[in-house]
């Protein structure tokens, strides 16, 4: 699969969950996505054996992204695109010192109970 980084034309932002403000009604903290650090990235089709592969192990809402690679990216973060924020189930990377590598990225939207 040929990479084109001329098609990373869409922002994403990578970062944790964690204490965003309190509630001024009983003080307790407020949970919510603070952003670290964005990247450039691009979408890839998943093939029809990647969606049956995590059909079948009950992985839904998922996306494929492709961004430059960068050793900083790891599982613990979640990525936010517009206002949906997903958490990296699998990284494809390529971590050869060639100038032009790339990281392969599965993403799973995060649900939200209440």
């Amino acid at each position: 699969m040929a990479i084109n980084p001329l098609e990373f034309n869409e922002r994403a932002e990578f970062g944790v969950e964690g204490t965003t403000g309190y509630n001024p009604k009983n003080g307790n903290p407020t949970k919510g996505f603070m952003p670290a650090f964005s990247r450039w990235f691009g979408y890839i089709n998943q093939s029809l054996n990647q969606q049956y592969t995590l059909a079948g192990e009950s992985i839904t809402n998922t996306k494929l992204i492709a961004i430059r690679h960068d050793a900083s990216i790891n599982d613990q973060l979640n990525v936010r695109i517009g206002g949906d924020v997903y958490k990296i189930i699998l990284i494809s990377s390529d971590d050869r010192s060639a100038r032009e590598t790339f990281d392969l990225l599965t993403l799973q939207k995060v649900v939200k109970n209440g």
